[in-house]
């Protein structure tokens, strides 16, 4: 996990040197999914793109139907590796799936607190998103996350190279953005809201506006207590 302290955020050498031992993510557990219920929805399930919005706030990208009376809210930062750990490791692909069966809106706040190659990588999502595109390419970054640190973080340039295993993303518009780094007020804003949330590091997760504990673990690794924490929610918002 990453943390803050009271002069800002900190990188925890204990995240980046192993953070397979913080317990944000260390394990999934899947599940099998069916039936008629939204949120059990199995990894092999075939389901439909997730909507991609921002919503009126200006700085907080929404997948799954904005209308959707459950919210779950993920703060992230790009260069964060518990974070990423979280996206290809935990249970945000489960909170993903939930999104894209309806079950769901699954909101992000970019945070850019580890440097500027945070704020770049925030910046290409951003324009992502004008493309529809966000989810895939959000994907991606993750994916690539631990290659990128290894050669000095994101850039301009390797963000607009990993682009091109996205169909459809790059593009005179796309790329404008990226390289003139058009969306800076929407990475500030972003980044000022983590900042004055009580947010102490990330990944964090929030579900109905509740701040899940920093040690509530499990949520972040395991399907099963996140489903049965989510299906409680839902009791709660109907």
């Amino acid at each position: 996990m990453q943390v803050r302290s009271r002069r800002g955020f900190l990188v925890a050498a204990a995240a980046i040197t192993a953070s397979a031992s913080v317990g944000a993510c260390r394990s999934r557990n899947e599940g099998s999914g069916g039936g008629d219920d939204p949120l059990d929805v199995s990894a092999s399930a075939h389901l439909p793109a997730a909507p991609e919005s921002l919503a009126a706030d200006g700085t907080t990208i929404v997948l799954g139907d904005p209308g959707a009376p459950l919210a779950v809210r993920l703060y992230e930062d790009m260069s964060c590796p518990a974070c990423a750990e979280f996206e290809t490791e935990g249970t945000a692909p489960y909170l993903k799936r939930a999104a894209r069966n309806g079950a769901l809106q699954l909101q992000f706040t970019l945070g850019s607190f580890l440097g500027p190659g945070s704020k770049f990588a925030a910046n290409a999502l951003r324009a992502a998103l004008d493309q529809h595109k966000f989810a895939d390419y959000h994907d991606l970054l993750y994916r690539e996350q631990s290659r990128v640190r290894k050669s000095g973080g994101f850039t301009r340039d390797r963000l607009l190279g990993m682009a091109i295993m996205i169909p459809g993303l790059r593009g005179p518009e796309f790329d404008a953005a990226v390289l003139e780094t058009k969306h800076r007020d929407f990475v500030e804003a972003a980044d000022e809201v983590l900042r004055k949330s009580p947010v102490q590091g990330t990944p964090a997760m929030a579900i109905g506006g509740v701040l899940v504990p920093s040690d509530s673990h499990a949520l972040f690794t395991d399907r099963s207590r996140l489903y049965r924490r989510l299906k409680k929610a839902t009791r709660a918002e109907e």
